[in-house]
């Protein structure tokens, strides 16, 4: 994979509205990277459970905690798949290509987020 596909892949996360949610502060937009370093791990296992077994409330609950998490940190490539799955999971055929995708995304934009704090 060339550098262009990486990137766009996986861009990195703009901060720009967390940024405006505090003010520029960086000591809470440190605090609020730290609580989703902390708490997307969870949510991306329990989301990729929930795909692998079929249980969509589960699903449902995890993509609706993290299409606000994600949208605070920036991570926003990923939103409008997260956002299919918490409308219509039980629907897709794709559904475990778009939570692996998500998951790559994260995990990769995590790596990112920590050199932050």
């Amino acid at each position: 994979m060339d550098n262009n596909t990486d990137n766009q892949e996986y861009p990195i996360p703009d901060l720009s509205y967390l940024r405006d949610m505090t003010d520029g502060d960086e000591e809470s937009l440190k605090e609020v990277i730290s609580i989703f370093l902390e708490e997307a791990p969870g949510l991306m296992k329990l989301m990729k459970d929930s795909a692998d077994s079929g249980d969509h409330d589960s699903l449902k609950f995890s993509t609706h905690k993290l299409i606000t998490q994600l949208t605070y940190v920036g991570i926003t490539s990923v939103v409008p798949d997260v956002k299919l799955i918490n409308t219509g999971s039980s629907k897709m055929s794709d559904l475990h290509e778009r939570v692996e995708r998500i998951i790559r995304v994260v995990e990769h934009s995590m790596v990112y987020l920590r050199t932050l704090i």
